[in-house]
């Protein structure tokens, strides 16, 4: 069994010896490391200058190696040959000054780096800015607070707060300026944090890896309706979940209580995520719940996520966009089309672009007409996909005018119409209930 060890090789020499890609490999790890590298097809005769040697080798030449690095004392990694070598090169995951290595005793390095792939989606790209910002107050926080019980709360609570997300999120000025400020005004609590979170369609495999680790850090969850089933299972155990939902034609809560919900928990330390099916900023009042934040001057950050558009049409193997066939690609919500003067329908009449209906299952009947109408050919390939990217998704496909038909068909919950030429090129399996054109 290896000791595990990080070793300074800055400004040591370290001799590669070796061709080839694996070779290669070592030399630009160990430059990186600061380390002076010599390399050689062939080892010298002296092996006394270097701090450490690593070798490409194999067989005979191999075993000459590490016998020549040991008679000289120096550490001596053979790749591949664990049996030759005093040390192995982890897996490593790179997040300067941060670094992790994952080692299996040179017995394993694909399960090791595989590993290293399953732990590197856990971990934020900028947290080696985070943990240079904690270095750079270091010496100042040890002044503030002597005694190391009392540091260790203050840098749990920095890692906890709004300080950790504005540096996590690239806002260098403004993380220096309020962990600045907090180690200037005798530990003043700040305010929480809130992250409007992109859920997706409904898919939790479909979370983005930020989305993952907000709900992983949330104290309390406000999620609305369309929130697909197993998201949810991602959060911390013991964070609150709110639900904040509406469903249509039942009552619910109003905008303005969940602004101040949000404002509230924020304002009393707490992380709070607030957590939208979709993308927050596709029909999903995202930007008005920004605006309220912005005035409340309370830190918070924005997650995207895939929108019902992307999912949907995905699930179903059909291109939104298509060369020669649609060059363009409309984002419509349906909420109030039987409401005449609510959409112009003449400036959704162009056969090359496609549109994704939001919210029409309603309307599906008034989205058919107006289209109509306004000029679109009735025979127009058209699709209904209901409770996209879930166990349950249904995708039927026919005419334009045959909309209300489809929507009946593919029953009850979020749904998306699609009208364009390109629903023609939906994946078969999911033309098999296709409506007579």
């Amino acid at each position: 069994m290896y000791f595990p060890v990080f070793l300074s090789l800055e400004g040591r020499s370290v001799l590669v010896v070796g061709d080839g890609p694996l070779a290669d490999n070592k030399v630009r790890l160990l430059e990186k490391a600061g380390a002076l590298v010599d390399r050689h097809a062939q080892a010298p005769e002296d092996l006394s200058p270097y701090a450490l040697a690593i070798a490409a080798l194999e067989g005979a030449a191999a075993e000459a190696f590490a016998a020549q690095a040991r008679a000289a004392r120096v550490p001596v990694n053979v790749v591949d040959h664990p049996a030759l070598s005093d040390f192995s090169v982890p897996a490593i995951i790179d997040r300067d000054p941060v670094t992790i290595a994952i080692g299996s005793d040179g017995t394993a390095p694909v399960l090791a780096r595989r590993i290293r792939s399953q732990i590197e989606s856990l971990i934020p790209q900028r947290l080696g800015a985070l943990a240079s910002l904690i270095g750079r107050f270091r010496g100042r926080a040890k002044q503030v607070l002597p005694e190391i019980a009392d540091r260790r709360r203050f840098w749990d609570g920095v890692l906890d707060g709004p300080i950790a997300t504005l540096a996590l999120a690239g806002h260098d000025v403004e993380a220096v300026a309020a962990l600045d400020h907090v180690l200037s005004t005798n530990l003043t609590p700040l305010s929480g944090t809130v992250q409007i979170v992109g859920a997706g369609p409904g898919d939790p495999e479909l979370l983005t890896l930020k989305a993952v680790r907000a709900l992983g850090e949330a104290d309390v969850i406000l999620y609305d309706d369309l929130v697909g089933e197993g998201v949810l299972d991602r959060a911390r155990r013991d964070a609150e979940q709110i639900y904040v939902g509406k469903r249509a034609g039942e009552p619910g809560l109003g905008q303005d209580v969940i602004n101040a919900l949000m404002v509230a928990r924020a304002k009393a330390g707490q992380r709070v995520v607030r957590l939208k099916g979709g993308d927050p900023f596709i029909f999903g009042r995202g930007g008005e719940e920004i605006e309220v934040l912005r005035a409340e001057n309370i830190p918070h950050e924005v997650i995207p996520g895939i929108t019902a558009a992307l999912g949907a049409a995905a699930e179903a193997a059909l291109p939104l966009t298509f060369r020669r066939e649609a060059s363009a690609l409309t984002l419509l919500t349906a909420y109030r089309a039987p409401d005449a003067e609510a959409i112009d329908w003449a400036a959704h009449a162009n056969a090359d672009t496609t549109l994704a209906i939001y919210m029409g299952r309603e309307s599906a009947g008034a989205v058919a007409r107006g289209l109509i109408a306004a000029g679109r050919d009735p025979s127009t390939p058209a699709a209904v996909i209901a409770r996209a990217t879930r166990p349950d998704q249904r995708v039927e496909i026919g005419r334009l005018d045959h909309l209300p038909r489809l929507v009946a068909l593919a029953g009850e919950g979020p749904s998306l119409l699609i009208v364009g030429r390109v629903v023609a090129r939906a994946a078969p399996h999911t033309q098999e209930q296709r409506l007579a054109v």
